[in-house]
């Protein structure tokens, strides 16, 4: 799939190569060496990506952090050489209906494309910079009335995704995430899932003491996600996907976190108390890689000992099985990850847009179905391409308030 893709992205580059170099052709007649520059400069990038993206899946240490860091990096400036170029001979296709209509030749949607084109060209140049490590804190009210009035004002700070093994050694995106979090001063801290990218061996020391930093009063829970549960790697001798995801569960351990894998903890205020819930990666969940056996959520396990009464929260990476949850009855905030809103979004006035519609029909922020709700989070990190694109990494502030206690507080004294 990946290699049919890849030539499918190549033919698509040298198409838009030639068209381009035609029109160039046609503008100076009497400078070839401007279209022959122009086709021979990015024939060469073609060619050097694809072979690049070739000799990557040959290669047998694919999956390693060094070479995922490199071809993401090759993906990304693919993606910058073929989508500004393919807005702008859209654009340009235009000028041929406007020629017609003014009985003689006209430029000015080249000119548009070409501008548009630039335009895109530096907005991802921005995403692949600052985009991707400017962190955003967006702040939503959960109102129940489930919640015991001594958990009103609750705080609960939610991240996703973080994908270490994406990440150069010295980035400091995670640092600075720990930073915002402990400034929150959360009660309750949750990780959606994906801390790493493809095996636990990327969870590296320096990382590991910035996410122990983490402070909170009732503690960090955590659920496993796709790329945690070894999908993505190549087995070698004696590290498999199952040492991997024991290594993991080690890892967070020692990080002071509480993985819940099928599971449900309490947390108390006195006499009162709330359920926090935590669910496996699903067997049926797309992942496009190889099947390790590991993944499975079980929501009759999981709820087995969860009264009706009681206000639960629970913790699915994916978002794509909240019918189901919802058919329990139990979950009454639902916290998500896994879909980055494919790390695109574009906004026009209060309207959004993103690939991920095309994907999932819940892909990102808040949605209510009577009085359930889910929440997607659009994760820390990044897979495909190094870059966020009017989607930002994302710090979720959640506060709890009972409907019970708001309505004591406004009844006459």
């Amino acid at each position: 799939m990946i290699k049919i893709f890849i030539l499918l992205l190549a033919l698509i580059s040298i198409l838009q190569d030639l068209l381009i170099r035609h029109r160039l052709k046609k503008a100076f007649p009497e400078r070839p060496w401007i279209h022959r520059i122009y086709l021979a400069s990015f024939l060469l990038l073609d060619t050097l990506i694809v072979i690049a993206l070739t000799c990557y899946r040959m290669a047998p240490d694919a999956a390693s952090p060094r070479y995922v860091q490199i071809i993401l990096w090759v993906i990304a400036i693919f993606m910058m050489s073929i989508v500004p170029k393919l807005i702008y001979l859209l654009f340009s296709l235009l000028d041929y209906p406007a020629s017609r209509v003014k009985k003689r030749r006209v430029h000015w949607f080249s000119a548009a494309g070409l501008i548009v084109g630039l335009y895109c060209l530096g907005v991802m140049i921005y995403g692949a910079t600052r985009g991707r490590n400017h962190i955003e804190v967006k702040e939503i009210t959960i109102t129940s009335d489930k919640l015991p009035a001594a958990f009103d004002g609750y705080r609960i700070v939610m991240f996703s995704d973080l994908h270490t093994g994406n990440y150069g050694p010295h980035n400091t995106l995670i640092r600075h995430m720990t930073e915002k979090i402990n400034a929150l001063e959360a009660d309750l801290v949750v990780n959606g899932g994906d801390v790493v990218n493809t095996n636990a061996r990327e969870l590296s020391g320096k990382d590991m003491a910035a996410l122990a930093s983490i402070r909170n009063r009732d503690g960090i829970y955590s659920v496993f996600g796709n790329h945690d549960l070894g999908f993505y790697m190549r087995e070698r001798a004696g590290f498999g996907p199952v040492e991997s995801v024991k290594l993991l569960e080690e890892k967070q351990a020692r990080m002071g976190w509480h993985l819940l894998n099928n599971q449900s903890v309490a947390i108390r205020r006195g006499a009162d108390s709330i359920t926090v819930s935590g669910v496996n990666y699903p067997r049926d969940g797309f992942h496009n890689g190889h099947e390790t056996g590991l993944g499975g959520c079980d929501l009759e396990a999981t709820y087995r000992n969860v009264p009706d009464s009681a206000f639960n929260i629970l913790i699915s990476h994916t978002p794509q099985n909240w019918d189901a949850v919802r058919a329990t009855g139990k979950a009454d905030l639902t916290l998500s990850g896994h879909v980055h809103a494919m790390q695109m979004k574009i906004h026009v006035g209060k309207w959004v847009w993103s690939p991920a519609q095309w994907m999932y029909p819940r892909w990102s922020g808040l949605y209510t179905e009577g009085d359930k709700h889910l929440y997607i989070n659009d994760g820390m990190g990044y897979v495909i391409y190094p870059m966020r694109i009017g989607t930002y990494p994302e710090l979720t502030l959640i506060t709890l308030r009972s409907a019970s206690a708001q309505f004591s507080d406004r009844s006459p004294r």
